[in-house]
């Protein structure tokens, strides 16, 4: 029987081992303490497994197109199949994200970790592979010097993102020194520093916002949803999804802009007519006019980005003022600063490039019998589950063709 080694217990290389282990024998080396660490964390501790609405327009890489030749042949019907099978039902949340019944990331851990020992597959945790060298088989040689030899090695060590649960650089080393090129990795799905201090006397106002990053003028981004102001910037899903082409574009050395749509629910000239509304009463100061519509704070924080004294007369503003008001409660005009760290990164971008591997069975074109999985690859995901169902289903994929 063919012997198969599997670096990295996470996602993708948990359910690797588990079709894998269907006719060979197989060894996961992790280098933590447990298995699963990430997905532990993964959706809030609830496990976003998955979304109704997988699209390519959802993945991101110098070839996002490589997910529809995995979704063919691993998709979401076979992923709720398969947690159906290992024992944990699906229901689906807010805007198609799906979760394990149970709404806690530690039962999917649980649950795979049972189906894999009860089909033989070792788990070897604190062990960290540091090389591995192509031969007739693959030798993986560990931390601690030890030799093991293997048909194939499924290498499915994540990215360095969120060095919390253990994320680092050792795929992507491992990968080079096999002949892969490797994309310089990007923190993706973070939060976002806004440098303009006053922004941050917002700090924990949360509000359905539209958000959309532009450069030259040009839209390259945009999402709808929770926003959160923090002491350094902007959170909150809306913030999240845009992070990625934020980033991107600052470490080129571009200056992207974004501009936040505060009431997404209204068109400009909706807007604009309940504002008006507001100001009949002009005794009232222009920040105490707003305070029906907005958090207590905002109306002077946001005033004062527009350069207009909040405590001046609604009767003496102009009406050039007063349009740059409106136009400012719908394109609140935002200056990124640098990213900010690893540790705060759900998601890294970049990788190994996917050209390099066969999407019908994951395996390398450039070294035979190694097989790369998961968020070491080139391909990232928006949030609300699409990276998991890419963990699974490259995963998957890579299993089934021991």
């Amino acid at each position: 029987m063919k012997r198969i080694a599997v670096i990295g217990g996470g996602a993708s290389g948990l359910v690797a081992a588990f079709f894998a282990s269907e006719h060979a024998d197989v060894v996961i080396f992790e280098k933590q303490k447990k298995i699963g660490s990430k997905i532990l964390v993964t959706g809030n501790g609830r496990c976003n497994l998955t979304n109704s609405s997988l699209d390519v327009t959802r993945y991101h890489g110098r070839n996002p197109k490589f997910v529809l030749n995995l979704f063919s042949r691993f998709g979401l019907d076979e992923t709720l199949s398969f947690f159906e099978r290992i024992g944990i039902p699906v229901v689906e949340k807010d805007r198609g994200r799906l979760f394990p019944a149970s709404l806690q990331a530690s039962t999917v851990v649980s649950m795979l970790e049972y189906e894999l020992r009860r089909r033989g597959v070792a788990i070897q945790v604190h062990r960290r592979i540091d090389r591995i060298i192509p031969e007739r088989k693959l030798t993986v040689i560990t931390a601690g010097r030890e030799h093991h030899s293997f048909d194939a090695v499924i290498l499915s060590a994540g990215s360095c993102a969120y060095p919390p649960v253990g994320a680092s650089h050792i795929g992507y080393t491992l990968a080079v020194s096999l002949g892969h090129t490797v994309h310089e990795p990007f923190p993706a799905l973070l939060p976002i520093t806004i440098p303009l201090k006053i922004i941050h006397r917002l700090e924990g106002i949360k509000r359905d916002c539209g958000a959309r990053v532009e450069l030259d003028g040009r839209a390259i981004a945009e999402s709808e949803g929770e926003l959160l102001f923090t002491k350094y910037g902007i959170s909150g899903p809306a913030a999240l999804d845009i992070s990625r082409a934020v980033n991107e574009n600052v470490i080129q050395g571009q200056k992207p802009v974004i501009l936040i749509d505060l009431f997404p629910e209204l068109t400009a000239d909706e807007l604009r007519g309940v504002l008006f509304a507001l100001w009949r009463d002009g005794d009232k100061t222009v920040s105490f006019s707003l305070s029906g519509l907005l958090h207590q704070r905002m109306p002077s924080v946001l005033l004062h980005v527009m350069g207009l004294d909040p405590e001046k007369r609604v009767a003496k503003l102009k009406e050039i003022e007063k349009e740059t008001i409106a136009k400012t409660m719908k394109a609140l005009r935002l200056v990124p600063g640098e990213p900010r760290s690893w540790s705060e990164a759900v998601v890294a971008a970049g990788g190994v490039a996917v050209d390099e591997i066969d999407p019908a069975t994951m395996e390398s074109r450039i070294v035979k019998n190694l097989y790369i999985t998961g968020e070491l690859l080139d391909i990232d995901g928006d949030s609300g589950g699409y990276n998991l169902q890419f963990a699974w289903s490259t995963g998957a994929i890579a299993g089934m063709a021991q």
